[in-house]
Parts: C-alpha cells; sequence; structure tokens
C-alpha cells in the first residue's frame, strides 16, 4: 500500500467505529472524514489534502498539484479529475473537453462543498462512477480556496450553521473577503487564482456556499447570471442546461431548487422575493464578464450537515451528466461569446455595466416554513422563528426582471499611463491582452474628468470606496509616459476590461481605490496671491469678467464665500493642477488607436 495511503488509512481509523473496520464493504480509508464521524466534523487542511494526494495515488484519473501558497505559507492545491488522466490544459481544449473548474470554501466556514468533492471524487476514482460522464469532460477542483481561512478552526465559527462541531472561518488572514475580490484581486490567494483560471480557461465555474438567512424547506438554492451582464449565447445555454436539465433531475432525486433570493421583508416570506444582478466581484459575475458560464450553490445553513453534503454531491453528479450530454454546444456557446465581444468592440458597441432589479413582479411558488414573529422582551427588535413542523407554500410576488443604470460605449483601445503600475500588473493577472507604448508626446484623445466624488467613511474589504462620481468626457492633449500599456477593446476579455477601467463600472479599479490619489490637492494659491492673480486675470479677459459676475449673481453661497471665489479663479489659471481630478485611463477612438500606432 503507498505510503500516503497507509497514513490516511490510520487517521481514517482513529476517527472511525470499531464495525466500521471490521465491514469489508465500508474500507474506513476510503470513507471520508465526515461520513466516517456519521457527519460530525469536517476535516482540517492537510487531512484533506491528503485524501486527495491518496486518491491520486490510488487513480491514474486523478492529479493532485499544489500551485500557490497563501499568506501563511499553507498549500492552494487543486484536483484534476479526467477519464484519461489529461494534465496539461492546453491538450484538454486540443482534445474539444469540456473544463470545468469547482471551488469550495472560500467562505472557510461554508466547509461541506469540500466535504462533498471528497466523497465525489472517490467515487470516481475508487468506486468506478461517473466514468462514462468523463470521456468529454474536465474537473478541475479547489477543495479549500480559502486555505488560511480554513484553518483558523473552532466550534464558535459560522453561528448561524447547523454542523459540524468545528470548521473555519469567512474571510483570509488578511480579513479580505475571497468572494468579494475577483475584479480588485488584491488577496494573494485571488490573483493565485486568476494564474490557475487563466492556465486552464475553464468553461464554466461552480462555487460552493452556504446560506444565512431564513428558514425555508429547500436544502440547496442556486444562483446564475441572466440580467444582461453576460453574452446571450451563455445566457441561453445556462437557462437550458440549469433550470431545463439539472433543477429537474434534482427535484426527482427529492432535492427541489429555488432561486437563490432575499425577502423583501425578512420576517415575512409572503412579502415578496427579489433577485439581483452580480457584478464581477463576485464568482459569478466574474465569470459572466469572463464570458463563461457560472452556477452559485448555496446550501442551506439549518439543515444538518449530512444533508448539505448529500444535495452537493447529488448535484454535482447532475451537472457531470448534463456536461458529458450538452458540453459540445457549451464549448460552442463560449466561442460565440468570445467571438461575439470581439465584434461588439470592433464596431463600437455600448455595454450594460450596472443593473438594478426593477418593481416588476411575477407569481412564484416558494417551499417554506411558518414564520412566527413576535417582539423581542429582550431587545425590542422583531424576533422571527420558523417553524419546520409547519411547512407551508407560499404563493409569493417574485422581482426577477433587471434593467441597466449604466452603460458605457466601448473604446477602441484604452491606454493606462505607465506609472500605474499596479493598474496594469492586476490586467495582467486578469489576462487581458495589453501592449507596452511610449513616449509619445502630445496625443490627443479622449479624457475623462471625475466630478463630485464621494468616498466610504469606512473601508471596504480594505480599501477606501469610490461611492460616487460623475465622468465627464472631452478631448485633451496629453503626454503618454514609457511604460505605458496599450489595451485593445476588440479582444475576447474586453467586458472584463469595460469593467475594470470604466469609471461607470460598480467594480472598476477607480472605484475600488486604485486611483485615490487624483482626487488629493497638493499645490494650494494663497490669497494674498490670488486676489492679485484674479484682478489681472478680470481686467484682461473679459469673457471670464461675464462669467464670475453671473456665477456671483445666480450663486449667493458663492458670492458670501471669498475661499470660494478666489478658488474659482484659481481653477481658471495656468497655475491650477490640470491632472487634479482626471482620471489616468484614455480612451482612443479607431483614428488615435491608429495614430498611436504609428507614432509609438
Amino acid at each position: 500500500m503507498p505510503h500516503l495511503v497507509a497514513a490516511l488509512l490510520a487517521l481514517s481509523l482513529a476517527h472511525a467505529s470499531a464495525a466500521d473496520a471490521t465491514d469489508p464493504t465500508q474500507a474506513p480509508v476510503w470513507r471520508t472524514p465526515a461520513e466516517a464521524s456519521d457527519f460530525q466534523r469536517t476535516p482540517r487542511l492537510e487531512e484533506t489534502l491528503a485524501w486527495f494526494r491518496a486518491l491520486a495515488e490510488a487513480s491514474p484519473l486523478v492529479d493532485y498539484a499544489e500551485f500557490a501558497r497563501s499568506p501563511q505559507g499553507r498549500p492552494l492545491a487543486r484536483v484534476v479529475v479526467s477519464a484519461d488522466g489529461v494534465r496539461d490544459p492546453d491538450q484538454a481544449h486540443a482534445d474539444g473537453r469540456t473544463v470545468v473548474l469547482v471551488q469550495a470554501a472560500i467562505h472557510a466556514g461554508e466547509n461541506e462543498g469540500k466535504d462533498a468533492l471528497m466523497a465525489f471524487v472517490r467515487d470516481i476514482a475508487i468506486h468506478g462512477r461517473h466514468h462514462d460522464h468523463l470521456q468529454d469532460v474536465v474537473l478541475v477542483l479547489l477543495p479549500v480556496f480559502n486555505v488560511d481561512g480554513h484553518e483558523r478552526f473552532s466550534p464558535h465559527n459560522r453561528i448561524n450553521q447547523n454542523g459540524p462541531e468545528a470548521m473555519g472561518w469567512r474571510v483570509t488572514a488578511n480579513n479580505l473577503n475571497l468572494n468579494r475580490d475577483f475584479a480588485k484581486a488584491d488577496a494573494p490567494e485571488m490573483r493565485a487564482w486568476l494564474g490557475l483560471w487563466n492556465r486552464w480557461r475553464p468553461h464554466m465555474l461552480v462555487d460552493m456556499h452556504n446560506t444565512n438567512g431564513a428558514d425555508y424547506q429547500y436544502a440547496m438554492t442556486w444562483a446564475f447570471e441572466r440580467a444582461g451582464n453576460l453574452h446571450p449565447a451563455i445566457e441561453a445555454w445556462q437557462e437550458r442546461a440549469f433550470n431545463g436539465t439539472v433543477a429537474p433531475a434534482m427535484a426527482r432525486r427529492g432535492w427541489p431548487l429555488f432561486t437563490y433570493v432575499m425577502m423583501a421583508d425578512p420576517t415575512d416570506p409572503g412579502q415578496g422575493l427579489f433577485e439581483w444582478a452580480s457584478s464581477p466581484r463576485y464568482s459569478t459575475g466574474y465569470a459572466a464578464v469572463a464570458n463563461r458560464a457560472g452556477l452559485l450553490l448555496e446550501t442551506h445553513m439549518l439543515k444538518d450537515f449530512r444533508t448539505r453534503t448529500e444535495v452537493n454531491v447529488a448535484i454535482l453528479e447532475e451537472l457531470l451528466a448534463t456536461l458529458a450530454a450538452d458540453g459540445q454546444a457549451l464549448r460552442d456557446a463560449v466561442e460565440r461569446a468570445d467571438a461575439g465581444t470581439v465584434a461588439l468592440a470592433a464596431a463600437g458597441g455600448s455595454l450594460a455595466v450596472d443593473f438594478r432589479t426593477t418593481e416588476e413582479t411575477r407569481e412564484v411558488e416558494f417551499l417554506g416554513y411558518a414564520a412566527h414573529a413576535k417582539t423581542s422582551t429582550l431587545s425590542g427588535g422583531t424576533w422571527v422563528r420558523w417553524d419546520p413542523a409547519q411547512p407551508v407554500t407560499y404563493t409569493v410576488p417574485m422581482r426577477d426582471r433587471f434593467e441597466a443604470t449604466a452603460e458605457v460605449t466601448l473604446p477602441a483601445a484604452w491606454v493606462v499611463p505607465g506609472e500605474w503600475r499596479e493598474v496594469i500588473d492586476r490586467l495582467a493577472d486578469h489576462g487581458i491582452h495589453g501592449i507596452p507604448v511610449g513616449p509619445v508626446g502630445g496625443f490627443e484623445a479622449e479624457v475623462t474628468r471625475l466630478h463630485d466624488p464621494a468616498f466610504s467613511p469606512t473601508p471596504v474589504e480594505g480599501r477606501q470606496v469610490l461611492t460616487r462620481v460623475s465622468p465627464q468626457r472631452a478631448r485633451e492633449r496629453i503626454d503618454i509616459p514609457a511604460g505605458s500599456l496599450l489595451v485593445p477593446a476588440d479582444q475576447p476579455l474586453a467586458r472584463l476590461a469595460a469593467h475594470l477601467l470604466e469609471p461607470e463600472a460598480p467594480d472598476a479599479l477607480l472605484r475600488w481605490g486604485f486611483f485615490n490619489t487624483v482626487f488629493e490637492r497638493k499645490e494650494y494659491a494663497e490669497p494674498r496671491v490670488m486676489e492679485a492673480i484674479a484682478r489681472q486675470m478680470l481686467e484682461s479677459d473679459p469673457q471670464l469678467r461675464e462669467a464670475f459676475e453671473a456665477k456671483r449673481s445666480e450663486d449667493a453661497a458663492f458670492a458670501a464665500d471669498p475661499r470660494a471665489i478666489l478658488y474659482w479663479f484659481y481653477q481658471r489659471s495656468p497655475w491650477y493642477d490640470e491632472a487634479f481630478q482626471r482620471y489616468p485611463v484614455l480612451r482612443l477612438d479607431p483614428a488615435d488607436l491608429q495614430r498611436l500606432r504609428a507614432a509609438d
């Protein structure tokens, strides 16, 4: 027996019952730690990784590798499962395989996805199940994404969750929520994930979670994007595969599914439900703007650990069967989405970058429980208790229609000046194609001025976030320094590039604070100096005098504020900092792009 299998056997026996050890049909070494403990415990990180290493030693279908280290030095591991031992991403794509990335424990207290993956891969590698579904599918699995959070292990994590006896923590060692980090990629773990994502170029992402919120009958809810934030070809495939195939199959197995929703009134499900669109800070929102299918799985936190694990195994099996039957259609949809994105940019088309749920409703049936609400004598608030002994089928209004709230016209290209290295590096992390350019002096292009900014009063995911801004664009002459990056829009990742570079997008790097220094004034005009200069400006420019008099007569607050008056003149003087509140990223039209390529 290989030494890793022997080590794992000893480990499993320590947690298995005497009956387990003597039952020849339940070899203890291949019972997951969750199963061996009757679903009382989930394994620690090293025990989990040892399990997958043992499976890789025992089966040619499984490959285990570590692709990065966490900030605290722990391994980030990926497990590849394929019919014939494919290990190379390029080979998988050349062979026409559907590549699926499944990740668990991005929120490391929400652990059952990891335990389900352990059982799912065991069933494939040891019990010989699902091999016919693997002929054209390659699974790339991340059993534990947030490894440092996983090892902040305690029985007092996840207060809202029903077991196991101890589990990991929601966020990373740097207190970052990885499922808010896909766009800005501040966490080292996320940048490592982006490297894995870009190497494997999966056609679909599955992200395994556990809910908070109300109680209801469903063991699992799920979500996939359809708000107009992804290409129609991907949207159509998801609707057919998920709602058309997987959902009915799960219902036949006794696992009805429902959309992952919020309640209009958290104390009363009868008041209605609503969905929302995910921006690319989230896993499924990121997959959408990268022209890939994405599925969010949310087991229900109050269902027991066994139930939560088993429903995850069931949906993994149904997803694999669906991909085996419909994988070619997904690959075709991805190809059409990539080509359509290139064509959209080449045509200077528009792209919606932010959405909201409309007030339009439709009636749906929702399998809930009776809710009993009363005013708490302790807190004075509303105390809601759900009664699983009283299942209720509610007929409720559902708000699941969306409208765009921000739209941008795609340029021919963007230029990121060379001094903004962190931004250039982030674009490279995302796999966005860029071409070094510069220096080019006095280049005319579209420049964006940022007016009326507002910022979050406290940090959001470690950054002071720009919560409001009014972009105004105009043609200006500007120098493009050495080391700048030209980002053509006619590339498959143009949607992602737009979401990162256009100020209107909620997850633009500007919004996340990567450019916050442009909002800081570094030079000032003293009143004694500006008083004299303002008079000279009025004497030499009649149009300026007219504009000043109009401003003073129309704006009483301005007229009563000496500092505002002098600043008004300073803004119009040649001493004013032209870089203040100027967005550094340039937008190029097709003629600009041609001129820059000729000048560079």
